[in-house]
């Protein structure tokens, strides 16, 4: 997949977060069931400028990713404009190549840097593509839905919550996808009659929250993206001069692994994903 044509000065950032469990070494197995797609952020609503401004994605049973061949697209501009400055018009993910371990649901965030737009509308629009294989042999077939959000960036606006947007009162009204997969086919899944989406199975609470903007921080800090992203603050290495005994050095080797951990698999989701 290509790079973003337009990085600059809409900075970036790419991660994938599977409710901040750490992926496993095999890939899910899949099973009959129904696989779901929700945009769980942003909403139609007006948020305050931010250095990491969040977009969500929440892939349900996402082991079916696979066998569907399930792909998005999804561009995002200000106003009218496609080609305004800050555009993002060749964004996307390949699901089928993840590996989604047994993290359901599944998210799947952006991160874009609004600070350099105060003021403005935005749309952001996506389109999932799927593969059906009907019950006659060697036969598929491409399925494509799409859907559009547009949210405002204001200074009067509020700062972004996952947590508020994917509770008990507001999950109903993330917009979403659903196919049921009866059974599988040579080279993809055989669906049946469409299910009715349940966002509401796909919420952030404030762990995965927290998680999510400490992996983006970690990803917009990289030496990649740090010169795209300089109001973002950027955790440093701390010691204490006083930590001289063998439990203390253990404990400073534990963080120095976790902070390494962080960065590879940060590494891994901007490979996956870039």
């Amino acid at each position: 997949m290509r790079a973003f044509n337009h990085v600059c000065p809409l900075a970036w950032a790419a991660l994938m977060v599977g409710l901040m469990t750490a992926m496993g070494d095999a890939t899910a197995t899949a099973s009959p069931g129904i696989f779901e797609v929700d945009a769980l952020f942003p909403r139609n609503e007006t948020y305050t400028p931010q250095a990491l401004m969040p977009i969500v994605f929440a892939l349900q049973n996402p082991a079916l990713a696979s066998p569907l061949v399930a792909s998005m697209s999804w561009e995002l501009w200000e106003g009218n404009n496609y080609t305004s400055p800050g555009s993002v018009t060749d964004g996307g993910f390949e699901f089928a190549t993840l590996d989604f371990s047994s993290n359901d649901p599944f998210l799947v965030t952006r991160i874009v840097n609004t600070l350099a737009y105060p003021d403005g509308f935005w749309t952001l629009s996506w389109s999932l593509e799927i593969y059906n294989c009907s019950q006659s042999e060697h036969s598929t077939q491409s399925i494509t839905v799409s859907n559009a959000t547009v949210f405002t960036i204001s200074r009067s606006g509020r700062a972004p919550d996952l947590v508020a947007a994917t509770s008990a009162d507001m999950c109903g009204t993330a917009d979403g996808y659903a196919f049921n997969v009866t059974s599988f086919g040579d080279t993809c899944g055989v669906l049946g009659s469409s299910p009715t989406t349940n966002s509401c199975a796909a919420t952030i609470d404030p762990a995965a929250a927290s998680s999510i903007y400490a992996a983006a921080t970690a990803s917009a800090c990289s030496p990649l993206y740090r010169p795209q992203n300089p109001n973002i603050t950027c955790p440093t290495s701390t010691s204490k001069s006083s930590a001289s005994s063998a439990d203390a050095a253990g404990r400073s080797r534990m963080a120095a692994a976790s902070t390494l951990f962080t960065l590879l698999a940060t590494l891994t989701a901007l490979i996956h994903l870039g």
